[in-house]
């Protein structure tokens, strides 16, 4: 009887040996210097168990996300898969004209953001279920912020302050806590129409002056009702909208982020 289990347990001893190695090889490749694989250690499970450990290995794609993960911000489609994104700042699609997120095309907020977010996006599935979010933007870097600052320094500052805030007091992007969107058609992808793009600084994009650019026929109804849309669903999630960007929602107050959240630099 001895015997006939010796080769079973011999393949199990082999088994058992390789997943260890296997173990050993992902904690050591994560003192290394690759920016590919990045584990989290202090939520991994005994490094024996090989399985344990691989569900533990997030890929990343650059720095960035390391830090945004480490400043416990989340990825927005972890928390709300039906949420699309298109980030602008990691192509040249967007009034620098440059790439300002290298490596980098996801949108991450605080968890308590991303789930107000979640929540907008079921209020607007509920108005119409062809319909669906797409974010631009969400947690920007400060060093970002200052890049901005410094392409619009021809601006007077009280009119650069009105798009871009001022770095050294620190942007409600900056703390995670605000977010750049707009509304799309989920089948097709079109967007529907605001009547100014995304990153706009036309005063046409300025929510406050939406009568009037009504009243003179540069607005059309179906643009301002579009606006109205996304406000309305935004505020079901517990956001506001500023007065000069019809695409720009915050969640809280530079004043209570500050509280509650420390600028990720």
């Amino acid at each position: 009887m001895i015997k006939k289990l010796s080769p079973l347990l011999l393949v199990f001893f082999l088994f058992a040996c390789k997943a260890e190695n296997s173990a050993e090889q992902l904690s050591e490749s994560s003192n290394s210097e690759s920016n590919d694989i990045w584990i989290d250690k202090e939520n991994m499970a005994d490094t024996s168990d090989l399985k344990a450990t691989i569900e533990n290995v997030t890929i990343v794609k650059s720095d960035l996300e390391k830090r945004m993960i480490k400043a416990g911000l989340v990825d927005i489609q972890s928390v709300d898969s039906s949420l699309k994104v298109d980030v602008k700042y990691a192509t040249t699609d967007n009034f620098m004209d440059k790439v300002l997120y290298d490596g980098y095309d996801k949108v991450y907020l605080q968890p308590i953001v991303a789930e107000r977010l979640s929540k907008a996006q079921k209020a607007l599935q509920k108005i119409d279920s062809t319909l669906t979010l797409l974010v631009f933007d969400g947690t920007r870097p400060r060093s970002v912020q200052q890049e901005m600052w410094d392409a619009l320094d021809s601006i007077p500052f009280n009119d650069r302050v009105k798009f871009v805030s001022n770095p050294v007091n620190g942007s409600i992007h900056n703390y995670g806590c605000a977010v750049d969107l707009t509304i799309i058609n989920k089948y097709s992808g079109g967007w529907l129409d605001m009547g100014a793009e995304y990153d706009d600084l036309r005063k046409i994009a300025y929510p406050r002056h939406e009568a009037k650019f009504l009243a003179s026929g540069e607005l059309t109804q179906l643009q301002v009702d579009n606006r109205k849309l996304l406000r309305k669903v935004m505020r079901a999630g517990g956001f506001w909208v500023i007065e000069t960007e019809w695409w720009h929602f915050n969640a809280f107050s530079r004043t209570k982020a500050n509280e509650m959240f420390e600028i990720v630099e």
